[in-house]
């Protein structure tokens, strides 16, 4: 639907058509976002519709954004301001008003700075959301440096992609002749219109597509080939590709002689990591690897994808750099239809992240280091890992964090070690929880701050290639609550810290953002479907420019000290790490630990995303509880068939963590050896009746199973947390 479609709908049901953002995904995540028509009828959000001139969507909306009224009026929308009046974990509280919830935080937060430090306050990371800027400003303003990045997306693929290639590539889908979707879902994950758009027209132009990942789901569905991979191996595919590919000469000898660092260092290194061996620990077959491998360095226009999935393993950067060596030693980069050096689609806007601020003092108070010291701040200021930030609170190590501030996010559900997690927010002296509505960790707060939804606020602007657009007001707010950004300008103000807050003018800070731009957020809003613009064409082989690239670092040593692809990395080196990819077992698995596989012979990972739900969140939403109303595992009709479970029985998936009760979903789709299970599960419904599920063992929360354990279940270099195990499951019956 068009504006002028809209508006005439609008007009002959009595309704106001308001042009915005869809806020399903999340509230202004950079690249995602649709753009929708919002249709208001006596005051009160009645529908969406999509809007044909948005180039990410092109008029469509999924179900989230079809379900977002009902997510606007749920019963467990908060809409005042609450103060914890009973003990930790009991859910007791007074109403309070706005002014004293910024007054009480801003003073105790002030308190414990003067006693323990300002260190001892973290802010845990949502998803990406066009906040999360603010957010670093605050703590670095206060004097923190403990940002908690997740752990668990994104952060870690640019890493390993900066530090070896210099930038992060992006796939040409439009002209790639060959396109493998690596631990990746371009179907429904995330904000979805543009990759699932590309997916399909690289399908129908008749592109090969490969899909690598445990289970089939849609692309995997769609595509020529299928690789089952084991969760958690896809460094050894990996590295098994480059043995392939540099032991038969496969490589683009010019480019690598050009180009590349190292590359004497990693033809020895890889010889040691065969088909044969990739193939006991990964479980694909040695023929197969074989095979993909040539297909990929001989195809001229051949893209890798990689996703999330590679995110959760030990060997998560090794993974990630032996593909990036991949695409390099073969040519794929920065040529048509392979990987693009892209510029990112964003304003600079002035002094955000007050960068001047980032001394080596505030580096050296990092509870958790999310990368090694050496390399912080990386992209987005400097970051303690989510997990460890919780686990100081409990081990006091190397020092307490006092205070959290978790805003749009749910520690319990969304990292690893839940009861670790749990034992913390019980132990933390002041914990505040800011959302839109009830969450998993609210009984254990301090104080709950409700804010306003996308739909209730007039900013920020979203910004994704070819489109800039305003998140424009659809309704006024429906209780005492303004934004997420109000609430932190707010509060930095309270505590002094106006002068680098905008004094707490939130139109001042939406200007300022824009002013690189030349805009203002009132000349933006006056466009009633943005401002869309072709991106100019793609200028390929920008290689010496890419390759000189300055890490943000202290130091600003560049990511590439030779001036090339880092296929052996001496920079790493340095710092006491490997330089060459290398292996490195899930802490649990049946290559790792074949004593524990006659107890639990399966190996279990998680989806992070479905068609219905982004990780956590809106499972208490009607419409799309009703597509996805319960918890379920996928399993294989065989390995079901042995146990004894039939499709949409109660079973107990048991670990050596802890146990879940979950539906069994009896799937050809996945391989024999491995079960999974959608991650974020706590919340019920209670427009249907549904109840919510405990947050640790006999609930559905699969971060209740897996290891923490500091040696075995990180990656050294950037905290990726696993998240693969080794499990038995059992009907419920029969427990």
């Amino acid at each position: 639907m068009n504006y002028e479609q809209a508006k005439n709908v609008a007009l002959r049901n009595g309704e106001q058509v308001v042009p915005t953002v869809c806020g399903m995904c999340g509230p202004g995540g950079p690249g995602g976002g649709c753009g929708i028509y919002a249709f208001v009828k006596d005051g009160r959000f009645v529908r969406v519709s999509g809007m044909d001139e948005s180039p990410v969507n092109r008029g469509g909306v999924c179900a989230k954004g079809h379900a977002a009224p009902q997510w606007v009026y749920s019963p467990e929308r908060l809409t005042h301001p609450l103060r914890r009046v009973g003990k930790k974990g009991q859910g007791r509280f007074e109403q309070i008003s706005w002014e004293a919830a910024i007054e009480h935080i801003a003073d105790t937060l002030a308190r414990q700075k003067a006693k323990y430090g300002a260190e001892s306050l973290a802010i845990l990371s949502p998803a990406k959301r066009a906040y999360s800027e603010y957010l670093q400003r605050f703590l670095t303003v206060h004097g923190s440096p403990n940002y908690g990045h997740s752990g668990i997306c994104v952060m870690q693929r640019a890493f390993a992609f900066m530090y070896t290639l210099g930038d992060w590539p992006r796939p040409d889908y439009e002209q790639g002749d060959l396109i493998i979707y690596w631990g990746r879902q371009p179907i429904f994950s995330g904000p979805v219109a543009r990759p699932a758009r590309a997916f399909l027209s690289a399908r129908q132009r008749g592109a090969r597509i490969v899909a690598i990942k445990p289970s089939v789901e849609p692309d995997a569905g769609m595509a020529d080939i299928w690789v089952p991979v084991r969760p958690g191996t896809d460094a050894a595919l990996a590295l098994a590709m480059l043995h392939v590919v540099i032991g038969e000469n496969l490589i683009d000898q010019a480019f690598v002689d050009t180009w590349c660092y190292g590359f004497k260092r990693l033809k020895s290194h890889v010889k040691q990591y065969t088909p044969e061996w990739a193939r006991q620990i990964c479980g694909v077959d040695s023929g197969q690897i074989v095979q993909l491998a040539r297909w990929y360095a001989t195809t001229p226009r051949a893209v890798i994808d990689i996703g999330n999935g590679l995110e959760h393993a030990p060997s998560a950067s090794d993974a990630i750099r032996a593909i990036a060596m991949l695409m390099a030693v073969t040519g794929h980069l920065d040529r048509p239809g392979t990987n693009l050096f892209v510029p990112a689609p964003r304003a600079a806007p002035r002094g955000v992240a007050l960068k001047e601020r980032y001394d080596k003092d505030l580096i050296d108070k990092l509870v958790g280091p999310e990368f090694p010291s050496i390399f912080q701040p990386f992209l987005e200021g400097p970051s303690s890992a989510y997990y460890r930030i919780l686990e100081s609170v409990v081990t006091e190590h190397p020092y307490p964090i006092r205070a959290i501030i978790a805003p749009g996010t749910q520690p319990s559900v969304s990292t690893r070690g839940t009861k670790t997690v749990l034992a913390a927010l019980q132990k933390l002296d002041f914990f505040v929880t800011v959302d839109v509505a009830r969450t998993a960790e609210m009984n254990f707060a301090d104080v709950v701050v409700p804010v306003a939804t996308s739909y209730e606020s007039g900013h920020p602007y979203h910004m994704a290639p070819g489109w800039l657009m305003a998140t424009n007001r659809v309704i006024e707010p429906l209780g005492e609550y303004k934004s997420t950004f109000q609430f932190f300008l707010e509060l930095a103000d309270a505590m002094g810290y106006g002068n680098d807050f905008w004094g707490g003018d939130i139109d001042a800070a939406m200007d300022d953002l824009l002013e690189p731009l030349d805009l203002s957020m009132a000349e933006l809003m006056s466009k009633p479907h943005g401002i869309a613009g072709k991106p100019g064409p793609p200028t390929y082989e920008k290689y010496q420019q890419t390759f000189s690239r300055l890490s943000p670092a202290i130091g600003h040593a560049p990511f590439l000290p030779q001036g090339k692809i880092a296929l052996y990395n001496t920079t790493f080196e340095a710092a006491g790490f490997n330089p060459l990819p290398a292996w490195r077992e899930p802490p649990e698995s049946l290559t790792a630990t074949p004593e524990l596989a006659d107890t639990y012979p399966l190996i279990l990972s998680d989806y992070h995303t479905s068609k219905s739900f982004s990780a956590s969140w809106q499972r208490n939403v009607p419409h799309l509880r009703e597509i996805e109303p319960e918890p379920i595992l996928h399993i294989h009709p065989d390995t079901a068939t042995e146990r004894g479970i039939q499709e949409n029985d109660w079973i107990r998936v048991s670990s050596l963590h802890g146990f879940m009760k979950v539906r069994a979903r009896l799937y050809h789709g996945i391989r024999p050896d491995t079960v999974m299970v959608l991650h974020g599960w706590w919340q019920g419904c209670k427009e249907l009746g549904l109840d919510d599920y405990p947050l640790a063992d006999g609930g559905a929360n699969v971060n209740v199973m897996y290891s923490v354990d500091q040696e075995k279940a990180y990656d050294p270099l950037i905290t990726a947390m696993s998240s693969q195990t080794l499990v038995q499951v059992e009907r419920w019956e029969d427990r």
